[in-house]
């Protein structure tokens, strides 16, 4: 997932303009041989979650096509908040 390693990339907006996005994580799933982004977008930060695939141009986004593969990157998305919260110092 090389566009996505350095953690910002952009998309275009609903305006054809183009809207920051910053990466939270990236997961290959074994099991079905897909990758995923899951990223916030905007100034909204509005968290957004797709498929990594393979274009002519280079990686681009696809929509997520299952309940079970939303299922699995809210997962993470839990497992990688509780890692964190786990890590801050306590007081």
């Amino acid at each position: 997932m090389d566009i996505f390693e350095s953690g910002r990339f952009s998309i275009p907006g609903p305006d054809g303009l183009p809207v920051q996005c910053e990466v939270l994580f990236t997961y290959d799933w074994d099991l079905n041989g897909q990758s995923y982004v899951v990223f916030t977008m905007g100034e909204e930060h509005q968290m957004c979650a797709c498929r990594v695939v393979e274009t002519e141009a280079g990686q681009g986004l696809a929509p997520l096509e299952s309940e079970q593969e939303r299922d699995l990157l809210n997962h993470c998305y839990e497992e990688l908040q509780r890692k964190l919260r786990e890590e801050e110092p306590k007081s």
